[in-house]
Formats: C-alpha cells, sequence, structure tokens
C-alpha cells in the first residue's frame, strides 16, 4: 500500500493525516494489482475484517455484528415513479444504526495498530455513537467533540458505551481547515487517535466505508447503474466510489455505476460547487438544515471527483421534502430511517425528470441511518397518540375507531 494524493500523486509517508503537502489535494491509499485481485475471493458474509488486503490495517478489526446489510427492491415507491428496478440498501441495520459502524471498527484498529491511548472525534452523532461503541469493543477510551443540540438518541448512545462527550460550540461552523488543525493539536497533545471521519483529516478511514460497494456487487454479481447517497461531508459518496473502481481493477464488474449525490438546499456546498462546473468545493457561509448528519457547510473535494468522474449528479432537495419522504418510506416500505437517509428517495423524482436516471435502470439509494438516530417525527405522533385520551374495553367501540 502506498499513500499517494489524490490530485498530484504525489506520495507521502504512511500514517500521515490532513492534506497534501505538496499540493493540498486529499490523500488517499493505493494498494497493489495483488491486494486488490484478492477481492475476487472473499467470502460471503458480515464484518470487514474479510476485506483487510484491501483495508489500511493489519490488525484484526474489531466485529459487532456490521456489514452484509440488506439490499431492499422497493416495492411502491420505485413503481410509482416508473422505476421497475430500485433497490435500497439499508445501512441502518449496522450495530449502532448507521453506515458509520463500518468506518468506526477501522478507527478502533488504527488506533490500536498506532498505540494511540485512545480515539478523538468530533462528531453531529452518528460517528460518535459508531465511534463510541467500536472503542469500547477494543478497550480504548474515546473523546467526542459534539455540537450542541444534536439529536437527544445520538448523545444517549454515545454515552451509553462510555464516552466522554464535550460540548463545543460552533464545532463545525469555523471551517473545515480549521476543525482539521484543532483536532490533529489536540489529538497529538493527547497522544489520542485522530479519529474524524472525513478524508481531509484521516486519509484512512473510508476505506472502511467502501466495502458497501463490494456488498452491493456481490448481492448482483455486478455493478448498478447508479447509486444515490446522502451527502454531508462527502466521505461516504467518495468511499464508495474508490471501492468501485477497485471492484473493475479486480475484473469483478464490467462498468462502474454514476455516483449521484444528494444534499439539503439549505446546506448545499456540493450541489453549488457542481451546479458552477467547479474544480473545489468552497466552503459556505452557512448551513440551515433540520437533517442532522447533512447540515454542514463544507464538502470535501473528493466527493465532487466522485460525481464528475463517475458520470454523475448532484441534486438538491428541500428539507420538507426530506422529511415528507421519511414518512413515506415507512408508510410505503416498511423502512424507519433517519431524515438524511431518505434524501436520495426524495431526489428520486428530479433525477428522472433531468435524465440522470432512467426508467429501466438499476438503482441504489443509500439509506445511510436508522429511524431511531433522529426520531422527532415518531416522538410528536407519540405524543399525539397519548394526547387523545383512551378508549373503553369494548368490541363496538374500537371496531368503530379502526381506520378502513
Amino acid at each position: 500500500m502506498k499513500i499517494l494524493c489524490s490530485r498530484c500523486a504525489h506520495e507521502v509517508a504512511a500514517n500521515t493525516f490532513g492534506l497534501c503537502p505538496h499540493c493540498g489535494g486529499i490523500l488517499q491509499p493505493v494498494y497493489s494489482d495483488e491486494a486488490i485481485s484478492a477481492l475476487a475471493h472473499i467470502s460471503p458474509g458480515r464484518g470487514i475484517d474479510r476485506y483487510r488486503a484491501t483495508l489500511p490495517t493489519k490488525r484484526a478489526i474489531p466485529f459487532l455484528g456490521e456489514g452484509d446489510t440488506p439490499l431492499i427492491p422497493s416495492r411502491r415507491i420505485g413503481p410509482a415513479l416508473g422505476l421497475q428496478f430500485l433497490y435500497f440498501k439499508n445501512e441502518g441495520l449496522n450495530p449502532t444504526g448507521a453506515f458509520k459502524d463500518r468506518a468506526a471498527e477501522l478507527v478502533a484498529a488504527l488506533a490500536v495498530e498506532a498505540g494511540a491511548k485512545g480515539v478523538l472525534t468530533a462528531s453531529s452523532g452518528n460517528a460518535s455513537s459508531a465511534i463510541s461503541a467500536y472503542c469500547a469493543a477494543a478497550g480504548l477510551p474515546c473523546v467526542i467533540l459534539m455540537e450542541p443540540g444534536n439529536p437527544t438518541a445520538k448523545i444517549r448512545q454515545t454515552l451509553a458505551t462510555g464516552a466522554q462527550v464535550l460540548l463545543v460550540e460552533g464545532i463545525f461552523s469555523h471551517g473545515p481547515d480549521t476543525l482539521r488543525d484543532l483536532i490533529l493539536a489536540v489529538a497529538a497533545r493527547s497522544n489520542f487517535y485522530p479519529g474524524f471521519v472525513w478524508a481531509p483529516v484521516n486519509p484512512y478511514i473510508l476505506e472502511g466505508i467502501k466495502t458497501i460497494s463490494y456488498e452491493i456487487a456481490a448481492h448482483f454479481e455486478g455493478a448498478p447503474n447508479a447509486v444515490i447517497a446522502p451527502v454531508g461531508g462527502g466521505d461516504m459518496l467518495a468511499a464508495q466510489w474508490r471501492g468501485w473502481k477497485e471492484l473493475h481493477q479486480a475484473g469483478l464488474i464490467e462498468n462502474h455505476p454514476r455516483m449521484h449525490g444528494v444534499q439539503s438546499t439549505s446546506a448545499p456546498p456540493l450541489l453549488e460547487a457542481f451546479k458552477n462546473g467547479a474544480d473545489h468545493v468552497a466552503t459556505l457561509p452557512y448551513a440551515n438544515s433540520k437533517i442532522s448528519g447533512i447540515n454542514v457547510p463544507f464538502t470535501g473535494d473528493h466527493a465532487l471527483m466522485a460525481v464528475q468522474q463517475s458520470g454523475g449528479a448532484v441534486a438538491g432537495v428541500s428539507d420538507d421534502a426530506i422529511l415528507a419522504m421519511q414518512r413515506h418510506l415507512a408508510f410505503e416500505e416498511g423502512i424507519w430511517v433517519e431524515p438524511a437517509s431518505a434524501a436520495p428517495v426524495a431526489a428520486l423524482s428530479q433525477l428522472l425528470e433531468q435524465g440522470a436516471i432512467n426508467p429501466n435502470e438499476r438503482i441504489v439509494c443509500i439509506l445511510s441511518g436508522a429511524g431511531f438516530k433522529d426520531m422527532q417525527l415518531a416522538a410528536d405522533e407519540a405524543q399525539a397518540i397519548g394526547e387523545q385520551g383512551t378508549v373503553p374495553f369494548d368490541i363496538n367501540t374500537i371496531a368503530d375507531l379502526i381506520r378502513s
């Protein structure tokens, strides 16, 4: 394995953090042909340790039951849009309820391999609960820097597995460079591993996330035509694109899928860069979305590169449309997701209209996290039911109240 800049191909020493010192590009591990060829001989199963030949660690990766999440064909939403081959990759069925488990188990392995005292990260919620759990499994202390006002369920989940949570005012509002410098400086001073799940800070962690692509390819025995994912910092989209390129290099797929990213129109850094034909994603002066997990003013250039190289597109949808689709997914498909997960599904009609996807194509929407992660909608409805009062123990009364 070599660590190369994705922009200028400059090689840096292993375990280098941050950006390329030569041009400021995002660093990435690059594996030998022999390592890539091992993908052709992976046995089915859960956990990402079986992919260690194309992961940046030699140490066994902690296993809590993650991976091999289901790829579910749409029963109603797809056909209603004229999409006969729409699938949902339900990452909410990972142990802590989100795709970040794939990153977190690699964080724990890398921290142990580095001899760190513990792990330090900043998170809006899903990464915090995932990293806390896998640190507990690995016997590592964990410190989370968290923005005030995150969903209560995510904070409780993080505390339940023993992490120290520090609420830092404006942790994500000072810009990506300042945030990177803070995390790396505090981690170095404390001898903690910088487990921030964003490639411009730690270029190794998203390697765990690319295993989503491996699993989709194994299910289809090939690649879909398009993959649609929610985008905040951009690691999930960029990681999957890396996975698809490696599968192509291994000869396991003939064609790459187009990678489509979806953001809230209230926090659209990648969308703005894509619309403007830019080669860099500028940091916005605002991020006002109600959708936790994708409410960030900056997205990494690696996500833009994934969209451009794959021939994909970026869509923007309103918070209200995302929240409506969260309800729609639950009612129409029986899948309860957090709001960010509903963003790719909410964008389907727009992508169809733009010609970015076609009715006869095989399309996969990545559902990034489970509904219990951010359950304000369910909490509001539960409160409304409580305010309705009770019903008498009577056959006729109960039967009359049942909705037809």
